[in-house]
């Protein structure tokens, strides 16, 4: 299985490993949460600085050119992303 690694803004580092897993199961650890879970509140938004994600269920929040919903996606590469 491959580990892809999760830059955090601040220097943190996460590792985040499964096709079926989201990216927001790997923030929980951070503090990152969102009760919704299904991409329709936005209340888990990120900025993607770099790297790429993929979706498992389309998102239904309004998302700003950058920004990602960890809830419903997963990581394609190793990523960095901003929690705001």
């Amino acid at each position: 299985m491959k580990l892809w690694k999760i830059r955090l803004n601040g220097g943190r580092e996460l590792e985040h490993g499964g096709h079926h897993t989201t990216l927001l199961q790997a923030l929980e650890s951070v503090g990152h949460y969102s009760e919704c879970r299904s991409g329709y509140c936005g209340a888990c938004k990120a900025t993607l600085v770099s790297g790429s994600v993929r979706y498992l269920t389309t998102p239904m929040a309004f998302l700003k050119p950058g920004e990602i919903l960890p809830c419903c996606c997963a990581p394609e590469t190793d990523l960095e992303l901003n929690l705001g």
